[in-house]
């Protein structure tokens, strides 16, 4: 085994694909090559994956009406993962949102979103990375320090809040795999994984993120619609404006156009 192999693992009947991006001591440290996801592993436990295809993702459409003169919402994405960063910038891309993207370790997020959103004054915030609950007991379900990067993200939800407490004036998208809903969902996130604790796709923030972006901001979303629009359906939220404005013009606007 070497850094950079794809693998699935024997004990979890080979359910995600890795990449390995650490090994020490017999011990690899994986992530999701399609799945928010982070973990450990012994390399006995794993097994070579060629990927064969690529894997495509067919991103839902947006409900828009560009004939409206709609000024879309802006999106500022943190990610703690560079690879997923720019599998998301180019799905705001098709989506031809105008969005801004950091890559930050998860443990660096709040030392630098408050300036980050002073800098660029988003109207949506993205907050993601990688993430996983290291027990299987469910009596820890509620503790921050049975998850991975969980504390990492709240801890940036609530900086984020100090800046822009008003959630319809700044939406929160937070969470990977597995992280403490509950926890995000508290500090002031609109948006976050998973209630279930289960495995997201990469990009299933970007499409919530991007559906909030493309609704008028006299509207409030469909959260039941945005949320089984993802990818994984492992999200959750709270009603939640859209950030969208459209744009007037005056009677004579016309006379020089």
């Amino acid at each position: 085994m070497q850094i950079g192999d794809l693998v699935t693992r024997y004990s979890h009947q080979h359910d995600v694909i890795f990449r390995i991006v650490e090994i020490k001591d017999g011990k690899c440290l994986l992530k999701g090559e399609v799945v928010r996801l982070i973990c450990d592993a012994d390399e006995k436990d794993l097994r070579p994956y060629k990927l064969e295809n690529k894997i495509k993702v067919t991103l839902p459409a947006l409900e828009r009406n560009r004939a409206q003169n709609l000024v879309e919402g802006k999106i500022l994405h943190l990610d703690g993962d560079e690879y997923y960063l720019k599998k998301a910038m180019k799905a705001y891309q098709t989506y031809d949102l105008k969005a801004i993207g950091y890559h930050v370790e998860e443990s660096q997020m709040s030392a630098v979103v408050a300036s980050l959103i002073n800098k660029h004054h988003p109207d949506v915030l993205v907050l993601t990375g990688h993430d996983s609950l290291k027990t299987n007991n469910k009596n820890e379900l509620y503790n921050l320090t049975s998850y991975r990067n969980s504390s990492n993200f709240v801890n940036a939800v609530l900086e984020a809040r100090k800046v822009v407490s008003d959630k319809d004036s700044l939406v929160i998208v937070a969470g990977a795999c597995q992280s403490y809903y509950e926890a995000l969902i508290d500090v002031g996130a609109n948006f976050a994984s998973s209630p279930a604790r289960k495995n997201i796709h990469l990009l299933d923030p970007v499409i919530v993120a991007s559906q909030i972006a493309s609704i008028r901001v006299t509207e409030y979303a469909d959260i039941n619609d945005i949320l089984q629009s993802t990818i994984s359906k492992e999200m959750g939220g709270l009603e939640t404006r859209g950030r969208a404005r459209r744009t007037f013009l005056g009677g004579n606007a016309n006379a020089y156009g």
